[in-house]
């Protein structure tokens, strides 16, 4: 097929189709009905607790049909785990420390794991699901995961981390002490003291030895 020149000059001048294209409107439509639903479930949450953020009192809040909750999540729980992860991943998001910005990867990930779990603990989301561990367990695997996996792996690259365990098994083990002695400050009205209890608890699991430890918190403590 022949082209004029008028047409090759248009199609030097447009740009080309790709795949990664911004999304367009069903697909932006899409993600805002998904967090009017998850804004939904926090509120209900907040306001009425777990046992009250069912499928329909969801649907109804975000003024959205039954369908749609169900187009969006296979079942309440799945839309609870899916709002108490991406707002736990807020928390992560917010204290991760950049390898470029840190000497000494313990310390960082020390500081990092006390602002989380402070944030945590005090979240009103999190009293309301502290009798559902399993829940806070999966968020926080979930949400926290990418940082995790990130900063042990730069503070084994720096000669600062030495794992007795595999990571996946230590990420199972950290995860479920984390939430127990989070579910254990909240309950006893200890956050400061259990926080820096699961820092310890943290860097001795990260081969980090017991003379060094208490001045790798407390240098996490300054900043």
């Amino acid at each position: 097929m022949l082209h004029s020149a008028d047409d090759a000059h248009l199609m030097e001048i447009q740009p080309p189709m790709t795949a990664t294209a911004t999304p367009n409107r069903m697909v932006r439509k899409r993600e805002r009905t998904r967090q009017q639903l998850l804004d939904a479930v926090e509120a209900l949450i907040l306001k009425h607790g777990y046992e009250d953020a069912s499928a329909e009192a969801v649907a109804e809040l975000a003024d959205l049909g039954r369908s749609t909750f169900y187009n969006h999540f296979d079942s309440k729980q799945d839309a609870v785990l899916a709002m108490l992860t991406q707002h736990y991943h807020d928390y992560g998001d917010a204290a991760y420390v950049p390898l470029e910005q840190t000497r000494d990867r313990a310390e960082s990930v020390t500081r990092s794991t006390l602002r989380v779990f402070t944030a945590m603990a005090e979240d009103p989301l999190t009293r309301q699901m502290v009798d559902r561990p399993r829940f806070l367990a999966k968020a926080t695997a979930e949400s926290q995961g990418e940082f995790l996996v990130r900063d042990f792996t730069e503070g084994v690259m720096q000669g600062r981390f030495r794992f007795a365990v595999s990571l996946d098994s230590l990420a199972i083990i950290l995860n479920w002490s984390y939430v127990g002695m989070l579910v254990n400050a909240i309950k006893h009205d200890s956050i400061e003291e259990t926080r820096l209890e699961w820092a310890r608890y943290l860097l001795l699991n990260l081969g980090i030895q017991h003379d060094e430890i208490e001045s790798v918190i407390n240098a996490a403590l300054q900043e």
